[in-house]
């Protein structure tokens, strides 16, 4: 199928790419128009959308890139970089089509309705898109997906119109006549509000007339202020709705002077926000932010997972303005037809956005139609390279399933750095343009969104698989069962049960199963775990991960996807740790710092009589070492820090100083492919994954229940 991107340099680009598969909780839709708004998406690729140009712009980037030298090296600081400049970013946020799959847990649709879409990574420019429930909406009888479209630029201008709270009679301006704009004056109409629009362009001012509003200001040639008085009765508007777009605080400040005393002043639109206190302060203006859609906007739990909010507690979600706004438009009270400035095919993209970037003022909406592209069932989830080629002798065919930033930074150097060993056969994702710009990158003839379509494949050897935890287990068992051997990033799974599922198939198909613990492999920690082969006794471990804050509502957090931070992560150390000690974990302690499920100090007690210590805090500093691991034992010291120094104490072994950081993630993916090829046997298996997922699990069992745990 069809997709629009551009990426980190702004740059526009078209691509075939696989159709997404239907998620549980979603919909797939077979679009049919999709809306490019001439302002929000205009402005990625007029410049403000290059990555480079956005860092230079952002100190704290910068800040970011140096650290990342001075941690990783140049190199590989670099790769990063330059990975997120070639990166593809889908485009579109407001699409309507007709439904081909409805997912597990989805009511109310079925295959055939027409539909109207929002949200960016959902409703793109693509001629099939999948999207979560809460972000659809039928089409009321009688409307067409032309105008359906319009629904997410309709919900935007409805919020903000809500968050103004007009009243019937009251007098409104809105600044900036662009698409929202003209929306928003509609609904205000529609309202019974007196609405007035002001914008530079008189081009868009006639748009606004031809649409039955009567009063227009025309901003750099009308006296704005004395002009909303004269048609207020001098007292100043009730509201202004600020839907412009522009890095300058004028508008707001402008919007100031317009306001009366205690009126609102309601901010949509991107604009600069250095306030001029004064008129604030003096008429005690009420200041608001209108926050895209409405109430569910940028929450993962509503838009994703398919939370309800109560329509008594919330009377209007992103999903009801997205059907009132529909309403409205089928009931005449706002008209569409005069905003459309051009249709194109998608195939035409470069055309489309060549006329949205143009500086014609007179463009509003521009729509992307989808007829030409038709999709056969049959391959709806794969794109194949026109040419594809067979795996090589001597190599192992491989395909890697997920293609986010961990595969892309860590994953793809390492295997196009076994080149010689690998042949990537396949990329597998969620979304169909990170799988075939992936693919591309890899030299892979096969980009996919279906794991099974892929498996099918009798060329290929081994998977690897780098996705979000809670699909490790369900793919996992996959391609073990399609007699594949696997490589799985930690951890193996969120749960026990599914780890030893895992074990059990593993064991049925005789297959390898490698997990990501790559710490192992690192050559500092290598030479400090042959000292302590050498060293008698238990030993006493302290290991210290200062993981830093992660943003509000990241997925690791969530333990339905990620697991929380001490199974998703912490699962790292308890293998490092059981590692060092060559033995096996019998009990954990665990307690945690106030109620911060982030902040975990636990204490394994092993068969052998050693002890491990882990502190996972998120509440220190990010500029300070990550990790630091110290071993007493024998009457000496060893101390790892952050995998680039390792000093011993009383110990036989050498201390070493690396130039930037090596936690191994190279040479375990070595290791497994040596092992694949019968070079050597496999050192890191779903044994260990298991073992680890118990540590975890039993240290937030100790937590909750204030006891120790053992380990079974």
């Amino acid at each position: 199928m069809k997709q629009v991107f551009f990426n980190g340099k702004g740059e526009l680009i078209l691509k075939d790419v696989p159709i997404p598969i239907c998620g549980s909780g979603s919909l797939l839709v077979r679009t049919e128009y999709s809306l490019i708004s001439a302002g929000t998406e205009s402005t990625l690729l007029a410049g403000a959308g290059s990555l480079v140009k956005q860092a230079l712009r952002r100190p704290d980037l910068v800040g970011r890139v140096v650290q990342l030298v001075a941690d990783k090296g140049l190199k590989t600081a670099a790769g990063v970089v330059r990975g997120a400049v070639e990166n593809w970013y889908p485009l579109g946020y407001s699409a309507a089509g007709s439904v081909i799959a409805v997912g597990e847990g989805v009511d109310g649709f079925s295959v055939g309705d027409e539909v109207a879409c929002a949200g960016a990574g959902f409703a793109n420019h693509a001629s099939v898109i999948s999207v979560p429930k809460n972000l659809v909406v039928k089409l009321p009888e009688g409307l067409s997906c032309r105008e359906g479209c319009f629904a997410t630029v309709g919900a935007i201008a409805l919020q903000g119109v809500r968050r103004a709270e007009p009243m019937i009679g009251e007098t409104v301006v809105v600044i900036g006549a662009g698409l929202v704009g003209i929306l928003t004056a509609q609904i205000l109409q529609a309202n019974g509000c007196k609405a007035i629009c002001v914008d530079v362009a008189s081009e868009r001012l006639d748009i606004v007339s031809s649409l039955g509003i009567r009063h227009t200001l025309r901003s750099g040639f009308d006296d704005l202020v004395r002009s909303v008085r004269d048609l207020t009765g001098g007292h100043g508007a009730d509201a202004i709705i600020v839907t412009a777009g522009t890095e300058s605080s004028e508008p707001v400040n402008q919007g100031f002077e317009m306001c009366r005393e205690r009126g609102r002043v309601v901010i949509v639109g991107s604009v600069g926000m250095e306030l001029e206190r004064d008129q604030y302060y003096r008429k005690e203006i009420d200041l608001r932010i209108s926050r895209s859609y409405g109430p569910g906007r940028y929450d993962s739990e509503y838009e994703q997972k398919g939370m309800s909010y109560p329509l008594g507690y919330v009377r209007w979600t992103e999903t009801r303005n997205l059907a009132a706004f529909l309403d409205l438009v089928t009931e005449d009270n706002v008209l569409l037809a005069p905003l459309i400035s051009a249709e194109f095919d998608i195939e035409h993209a470069l055309q489309a956005y060549a006329a949205v970037t143009s500086g014609d003022r007179e463009i509003l909406a521009v729509l992307f139609s989808y007829s030409g592209d038709v999709i056969p069932l049959e391959a709806q989830t794969v794109w194949r390279h026109p040419r594809q080629l067979p795996a090589k002798k001597g190599r192992i065919g491989l395909a890697m399933v997920g293609a986010g930033h961990f595969a892309r930074a860590v994953h793809m150097p390492n295997l196009k750095y076994l080149s010689s060993k690998v042949s990537v056969r396949a990329v597998v994702s969620g979304s169909g343009g990170s799988a075939r710009q992936a693919a591309e990158q890899l030299g892979a003839p096969l980009a996919a969104t279906d794991l099974s379509s892929v498996l099918q494949d009798e060329g290929l050897d081994a998977v690897l698989i780098a996705t979000r935890h809670h699909l490790h287990a369900e793919q996992c068992i996959a391609a073990v069962r399609a007699g594949k051997h696997v490589f799985v990033e930690k951890p193996l799974a969120l749960t026990v049960d599914q780890c030893q599922e895992i074990m059990l198939e593993v064991e049925k198909a005789g297959v390898l199963c490698a997990v990501g613990f790559n710490r192992r492999f690192s050559s500092l920690a290598l030479s400090m775990r042959d000292t302590l082969d050498h060293t008698n006794g238990p030993k006493h471990i302290v290991c210290r991960v200062n993981a830093g804050p992660l943003p509000h509502k990241h997925w690791l957090s969530d333990p339905e996807i990620g697991g929380g931070r001490l199974l998703g992560e912490g699962c790292h150390f308890f293998d490092f740790m059981a590692w060092l000690t060559d033995s096996t974990p019998v009990s954990v302690s665990a307690q945690m710092v106030g109620d911060l499920t982030d902040e975990i100090v636990a204490i394994v007690k092993y068969a052998n009589g050693s002890v491990g210590t882990l502190i996972y805090t998120g509440m220190g500093n990010a500029d300070f070492p990550k990790e630091r691991i110290e071993v007493f034992a024998g009457g000496g010291v060893a101390i790892l820090d952050d995998f680039r120094s390792l000093v011993f104490s009383g110990m036989p072994g050498k201390s070493l100083k690396l130039r930037s950081q090596v936690k191994g993630h190279r040479s375990l993916l070595a290791h497994f492919v040596g092992a694949v090829c019968g070079e050597t046997e496999l050192r890191v298996t779903a044994e260990d994954g298991l073992a680890a997922t118990l540590c975890a699990r039993a240290a937030l069992r100790s937590v909750s229940e204030g006891q120790i745990v053992s380990v079974a």
